[in-house]
């Protein structure tokens, strides 16, 4: 069953849009005070830099290698490892790696920048900053309430929902649809047996690449323009 959320913060009418100077002792949202997240917005876009260089090399260029192996005629396959093979399993493990990262630290990013909102436009929020987190590990609810959780940080980071209007469902589809074909990637690898299997496997990775390069780069938008709305309505209090 889905969890009852109930908005711990109203406020008057009158009182909704009034200029609260963040200077002033004792200005507290439902969560906190305001939180900068520059450090972590230059954290997670160095890491999304780092992830499109190594989905070009290993989705890319590693798979097109594979793949022309593969296809070879003098091609044999065996359970001996090649040095390709041994090369790219290495950069899976350091893509893994990074993906963990890249998870961690969004997930933090996420949970403080929905405190932020909630200081920013309470009235307007619904999802807690538990669950703008948590929702990402929901079955089911995973496909659809994380978009409503950025779509209301997004609401009171702007004022407004038009300022990303376009880049936040795109980012969306292009998550579902990486995190889809990333699964069917991982159960043909792990079912692979046949020469034809692996074939298979290298030709999905080299559809997806593009995938995760535009998901990469909406995601960079999306950091930076709501850290940055952020900051600068709080700097309208001051």
């Amino acid at each position: 069953m889905e969890p009852t959320e109930q908005n711990p913060y109203t406020t008057p009418a009158s009182q909704r849009h009034q200029a609260v100077p963040t200077t002033v002792p004792g200005i507290q949202g439902p969560y906190g005070s305001f939180r900068n997240n520059g450090g972590l917005m230059a954290t997670l876009i160095t890491l999304l830099v780092i992830n499109v260089f190594l989905t070009l090399f290993s989705s890319g260029f590693l798979s097109f290698l594979q793949l022309q192996v593969y296809e070879s005629d003098d091609y044999v396959l065996t359970d001996e490892l090649t040095k390709l093979d041994q090369i790219v399993g290495l950069v899976s493990i350091g893509h893994l790696i990074l993906y963990i990262l890249l998870a961690i630290i969004f997930c933090v990013w996420m949970n403080r920048s929905c405190k932020n909102a909630w200081l920013l436009d309470a009235p307007h929020m619904k999802i807690t900053p538990g669950w703008s987190v948590g929702y990402y590990f929901i079955p089911i609810l995973s496909l659809w309430k994380p978009y409503v959780a950025m779509k209301e940080i997004r609401r009171a980071s702007y004022g407004n929902d038009h300022d990303l209007g376009k880049t936040l469902p795109l980012w969306w589809t292009f998550w579902l649809l990486s995190n889809l074909i990333g699964q069917v990637i991982g159960r043909l690898s792990l079912g692979a047996e046949t020469l034809e299997d692996y074939i298979m496997v290298s030709k999905i990775e080299l559809i997806n690449m593009p995938i995760e390069l535009i998901l990469s780069g909406l995601a960079m938008v999306l950091v930076l323009n709501i850290t940055r709305a952020q900051k600068s309505r709080m700097a309208q209090w001051r």
